[in-house]
């Protein structure tokens, strides 16, 4: 029962794992159709490979101050985790992030990574919930400052869209800071637990699975209340430590808008300079997390790649803009999921008692 289980799973995470390839290279291929493919194919061929190894470089210390994050946030709650430990932990967080839908599957499997090396759940949970809820509120709040001065950069070229960026950017916050009141406020979210419970379609939905949704959901409560407890060791105890993690959160998203910015600027060097600040694309990037990272595919895979192509070729070589573009995927998307892959090959023979032993 076991072997099946495991040989299920193994399929799902080839099968998500093809679909965000296929994603992006369908949305990349129609793309360099109408941006003078031969152009771009060429410019590919001649982006310096000591660049793009540097690039990959830059971007791999994500993983180092993802690490650091997670052991300081978890010694605080009393817990262990080495950095072998913590490097995997984020390194697999990124390839499961980019192999399920709306990028969505990170988190989950970084709680369960660390559940696996003897964190509790409700302590694995606050740690990665903590960073991810740290991230949304920067985001939130910063993408509702830069509206008035940067929306006007993020241009579509359909009219239709462009009028309705703001709504969109709006709603989508609005979503985000609804599900961190749900991680940070107890009383929002057990009291949204005890409503589940009380309604028909659970109950009938519990019926039909034979569960007793008075005792599954009462044991979640009781779960929920004991990550509420991890979390208000962080959150209330403990104020410094959510500004450390708040500020090592915020430069885990510079290095990532770095390697963009620098992979269009090389791209661009002998071709148009690419007329945007460092500063410029950092805030277009934020404004947009909240319109491409919402696509429905693997990673958002192909949303992310036309988007920005969409937006910020009109700030330079169509060209150099989508070399660029393609080269940052390469080493932020494509080489995180082969990195990912292998070592997920590796972590699931490990057995942590002996590993720790």
């Amino acid at each position: 029962m076991e072997i099946e289980e495991k040989s299920h799973t193994n399929k799902k995470l080839v099968r998500n794992l093809a679909i965000a390839l296929l994603s992006s290279f369908s949305i990349v291929a129609v793309i360099l159709i109408f941006s003078k493919g031969e152009n771009t194919l060429t410019r590919i061929s001649k982006f310096p490979l000591y660049e793009l190894i540097l690039d990959f470089a830059i971007f791999s210390l994500i993983f180092l101050i993802d690490s650091i994050r997670t052991m300081v946030i978890s010694h605080f709650l009393g817990e262990k985790v080495n950095l072998r430990v913590a490097l995997n932990n984020s390194i697999l967080g990124y390839f499961f992030t980019y192999i399920t839908p709306f990028s969505a599957g990170g988190q989950p499997y970084q709680i369960y990574h660390l559940t696996k090396w003897g964190v509790s759940a409700e302590n694995s949970s606050a740690i990665i919930l903590t960073r991810w809820s740290n991230m949304l509120i920067f985001l939130s709040f910063s993408s509702l400052f830069l509206m008035k001065n940067y929306l006007p950069l993020v241009q579509f070229g359909i009219p239709l869209v462009n009028r309705i960026l703001g709504i969109v950017i709006v709603v989508s916050v609005a979503f985000s800071l609804a599900m961190v009141t749900f991680f940070l406020i107890p009383t929002v979210g057990i009291g949204i637990v005890r409503w589940i419970k009380d309604l028909k379609f659970v109950k009938f939905m519990f019926k039909l699975f034979k569960k007793d949704s008075e005792e599954v959901l009462e044991n979640f409560s009781e779960r929920m209340k004991k990550f509420y407890k991890s979390m208000r060791i962080i959150w209330a105890k403990k104020p410094w430590l959510v500004i450390f993690d708040g500020f090592m959160g915020v430069l885990d998203l510079f290095v990532l808008y770095y390697v963009l910015y620098r992979s269009i600027e090389i791209s661009s060097v002998t071709i148009a300079p690419f007329r945007l600040s460092f500063w410029n694309l950092s805030a277009i990037y934020i404004l947009m997390s909240f319109i491409v990272y919402y696509v429905p595919t693997p990673g958002s895979s192909g949303g992310i790649e036309g988007g920005f192509y969409a937006v910020l070729s009109s700030y330079g070589s169509k060209p150099a803009v989508m070399t660029g573009i393609l080269m940052w995927r390469f080493t932020t998307y494509y080489l995180p999921i082969l990195l990912g892959f292998v070592l997920m090959i590796f972590e699931v023979r490990k057995n942590p008692k002996s590993a720790s032993s």
